[in-house]
């Protein structure tokens, strides 16, 4: 299943929800279908509007930890992103979202995997100059982007995906990354060494988490692969969850 949020593109402002199917929006009220929608008619918004945390992993760092990110940066599909004149070396870092959908303290694996509501593309625009002026504290340096979308695809929709690994389970996905069409990088996710469930079970040892909260692993690609510059647009795609596009202001 593939949940997603929407406006009418005839009806702007008015947030709907429902799911994706057969190339089809379908309108739901939470329980029952209310409406049909042609994809070319509604403007995707992020699936997880405001989460109440963002945690992102930073797999190609040498200990297994997190950064906390600003909820209020969350945008979603298809949006133009102003870049702060006060920094420099712009990335845009692509990551494997993960969405709670319960909430759990101190979970074990099978609780881990139990509160996991589904996955999303995200990516995390960062100033590699702010990085550098503020040292391990990321706040600034990632505070004015992070796109989320376009869908949040259910587990039960990646079961021939799922790879069992000492980890956890892993989902062999194809990624890739496009900067004005030419593309920068291609990889599967199945490789990395973390997984969605040792990312929650850990942060559960020290606090709650809850429905809505955003994981973040990757970066899916090195930096040399995902520079950008204002007037860049780039695409975040993943086998099975879709593409995430940004152009940048």
């Amino acid at each position: 299943m593939k949940l997603c949020r929407f406006e009418l593109k005839s009806e702007p402002g008015t947030i709907r929800s429902g799911m994706v199917y057969d190339g089809k929006i379908y309108e739901t009220d939470g329980a029952e279908a209310i409406g049909v929608h042609e994809a070319a008619d509604v403007r995707p918004l992020a699936p997880v509007p405001t989460p109440p945390s963002i945690r992102v992993f930073r797999t190609d760092l040498s200990e297994t930890g997190f950064v906390y990110a600003n909820p209020a940066a969350v945008v979603g599909p298809s949006m133009v992103i102003e870049l702060p004149d006060s920094g420099s070396d712009y990335v845009a870092r692509s990551y494997f979202g993960a969405v709670i959908g319960g909430t759990g303290y101190q979970l074990g694996e099978e609780e881990a995997e139990a509160v996991l509501l589904g996955f999303t593309l995200v990516n995390i625009l960062s100033s590699k100059s702010i990085e550098e002026e503020d040292g391990k504290s990321l706040g600034r340096a990632q505070d004015f982007g992070i796109m989320v979308g376009p869908v949040i695809t259910t587990p039960d929709d990646l079961d021939d995906a799922m790879v069992p690994t000492d980890n956890g389970i892993m989902y062999k996905l194809s990624a890739s990354i496009r900067i004005n069409g030419d593309e920068k990088g291609f990889t599967n996710f199945e490789d990395f060494s973390l997984s969605t469930v040792e990312a929650v079970r850990f942060a559960s040892e020290t606090c709650t988490v809850r429905s809505g909260d955003l994981f973040c692993i990757g970066p899916i690609f090195s930096d040399e692969s995902c520079a950008v510059s204002k007037g860049d647009e780039f695409q975040f795609s993943m086998e099975r969850l879709g593409m995430l596009s940004t152009k940048l202001g």
